[in-house]
């Protein structure tokens, strides 16, 4: 039994093999065409060339519009192959530098927790914090970014097919045969390429997300599982594929039989071709329609109030803009992270709560939960999408209870923090008060006494505008305490007046994800319809034509009889493989799942690149075959 990676380094090493397989043969029949259209033109010389007429024909007219719309669908695949390896670029280098501002923050984080003691250092840390959620959200930005980008171009490819389709129509049969065949072996490699390249991207994307603690222990298992189980259904789909072509290559039908029947399933595959592109385009629906829904999540009141009371807004004095000044309450008492394993789960078993932590005159801390954190949560569903085929499909939920506030703990929070303020700014203003009258009466029995001293009374009033400046100054930091106090009343009573629309907005987004991953099912059941279609189409085109080209590859229909049957053992032993691991993934201690998902995806990530040179160069040579035969037209 080959390891995975053996397994990997096999793939490559066949796709070598078939790589220069194809390219023979495409060379072989670009080369004989040539020589065809050459004879074709020689003839015509040798036939017209007594006869000169300035006007262009009809038949060559349209031969030069044939030509032209080809060359115009060509160009047109290759500005969106080019634009989508732009696209690709463009998120990778985005998803490293916000891995590395998530690294950055995280790194700060831990520092200042480090000095728990130090106000300041409490500070950061609440502000570490946010700038690690909003590096967070930048990575899940990136996730949904691919997404759209991988559906619009199978909308794209879809689209550039039917514009090539449209322009050979007016080609002659031959070069219809020998373009149309050239065309769907370049626009499958380019496909194969990207596609590869959004798997990779994909999976650099997960790695990050498992890295950044967007996903726990027991997701990141899930995460394993469902790769397997979509290793499983392509292999599904890949015996079904096969096993029709099989029937087809085993029956053996007369060339006139084959072409009656190619007709009618070649009408069914066109049906089958505007069903698939229906349900692509209601998928691109559902994505846009979720992606609006997670727009009016950000929007809510609520949303900016659960920032604000979690970040650094009331951790600090702030001036009339907004700004934070540099002075802090004290020992302020500051909203905090932890994890539930440290400290349980008091508010519906969330996996991190926002506290407040006190410390009393024996130095016993108290948390108290205050509100959930920031949580999502990926849902796996599984659906029949052709028979025998269970594909599996993820989507993003919120719970309800997300940024929930606990009333007794927001109640207790802020009589904590009015308690604070009465404990320090309160007591420093009492203290200047009383440091002013105790003087102002020194200032007084020095003026009652018999003898007056008048520069002990001089002196002593010297010392009261300093004194008053205290008061005025203690003044003002209780009066700034208790405006920050008040706004973060005024917050959590906001947020409370808004948690009904809140509810319904998450509620709204979860439906509006759900109804997404739905769209995707039946966009694959469509697909396979296709692909099984177009398998027998296929198969059928071969009986017409008197041989089997498989992959690139000529073979007579015994030889393509036992390919056939080898790749349908290969996807067998491809599904048994996939349980087997499925298997040893639910066995794992749940503390295990993420750092075994990490070195999966980084294995997998290492040989998946390993890969896309060989797959550029089919897409290179294809396109360069391609490119041949098109110049070889006749003009």
């Amino acid at each position: 039994m080959l390891s995975f990676s053996q397994q990997k380094l096999t793939k490559l090493n066949q796709i070598h093999l078939n790589k220069h397989k194809l390219l023979s043969n495409l060379k072989k029949q670009v080369i004989m065409k040539k020589m065809i259209l050459l004879v074709s033109m020689l003839a015509g010389v040798m036939t017209f060339s007594g006869c000169v007429d300035d006007k262009e024909s009809a038949s060559v007219t349209a031969v030069r519009e044939a030509k032209a719309a080809q060359l115009s669908a060509l160009a047109a695949l290759s500005n969106a192959q080019a634009a989508n390896q732009q696209a690709l670029a463009d998120t990778e280098n985005a998803l490293r530098e916000a891995k590395v501002a998530y690294e950055t923050a995280k790194a700060a984080y831990q520092q200042a927790l480090a000095d728990k003691a130090n106000s300041e250092a409490q500070a950061a840390a609440a502000i570490a914090q946010q700038q690690m959620a909003a590096a967070q959200n930048d990575i899940q930005r990136l996730a949904n970014e691919l997404e759209e980008m991988a559906i619009r171009h199978k909308i794209a490819m879809l689209d550039l097919q039917t514009a090539y389709e449209n322009a050979l129509k007016r080609a002659d049969d031959d070069s219809q045969a020998l373009l149309g065949g050239l065309y769907t072996a370049y626009e499958a490699a380019a496909t194969n390429l990207l596609n590869a390249q959004q798997d990779i991207a994909q999976q650099k994307i997960d790695l990050a997300k498992l890295q950044a603690g967007l996903v726990d222990s027991e997701e990141a298992k899930q995460l394993m599982i469902n790769k397997e189980n979509r290793k499983i259904a392509s292999a599904e789909q890949t015996i079904a594929e096969w096993k029709a072509k099989l029937e087809v290559f085993e029956a053996q039908k007369a060339p006139e039989e084959a072409k009656a029947e190619l007709v009618t399933e070649k009408a069914a595959l066109s049906q089958l071709a505007q069903d698939k592109a229906k349900a692509l385009e209601a998928a691109d629906k559902a994505r846009e329609e979720m992606n609006d829904a997670r727009s009016d999540i950000y929007d809510q009141k609520y949303h900016g109030l659960a920032m604000d009371v979690t970040g650094g807004k009331y951790d600090n004095f702030i001036d009339e803009e907004g700004n934070p000044t540099g002075e802090a309450f004290g020992d302020f008492i500051y909203l905090q992270g932890y994890e539930e394993n440290a400290l349980g789960k008091p508010v519906e078993a969330t996996v991190n709560t926002y506290w407040f932590k006190t410390t009393d005159d024996k130095g016993n801390t108290n948390y108290t939960a205050v509100m959930n954190r920031m949580i999502q949560k990926t849902v796996t569903k599984t659906e029949t999408t052709a028979p025998g085929v269970e594909s599996t499909n993820t989507y993003e939920a919120y719970p309800t209870y997300y940024y929930q506030l606990n009333a007794e703990g927001v109640k207790a929070y802020v009589a904590a923090i009015k308690a604070n303020v009465t404990k320090n700014e309160g007591k420093a203003l009492e203290a200047a008060n009383k440091a002013l009258a105790a003087q102002q009466k020194v200032v007084a029995d020095l003026e009652k006494a018999e003898i007056k001293d008048e520069a002990a009374i001089e002196e002593a009033k010297s010392m009261l505008p300093g004194l008053q400046t205290n008061v005025n100054t203690a003044k003002a930091a209780l009066d700034k305490a208790n405006a920050q106090v008040a706004a973060i009343q005024t917050a959590f009573d906001t947020m409370a007046a808004e948690a009904a629309n809140w509810t319904a907005t998450i509620e709204a987004y979860n439906a509006a994800s759900e109804a997404y991953c739905d769209a995707q099912f039946v966009y694959e059941k469509a697909e396979d319809a296709y692909g099984l279609q177009y398998a027998k189409v296929n198969a059928l085109d071969a009986v017409v034509r008197g041989n089997v080209i498989v992959d690139g590859i000529n073979m007579t229909f015994d030889q393509a009889i036992e390919h056939a049957e080898r790749q349908i053992a290969n996807a067998i032993n491809t599904i048994s493989a996939a349980k087997r691991e499925i298997a040893n993934i639910e066995i794992a201690e749940a503390d295990q799942s993420k750092a075994l998902a990490i070195e999966r995806l980084e294995a997998e990530i290492a040989i998946a690149e390993a890969e896309i040179p060989a797959l550029e160069k089919i897409v290179a040579d294809t396109k360069a075959a391609l490119d041949a035969a098109t110049a070889a037209q006749a003009e």
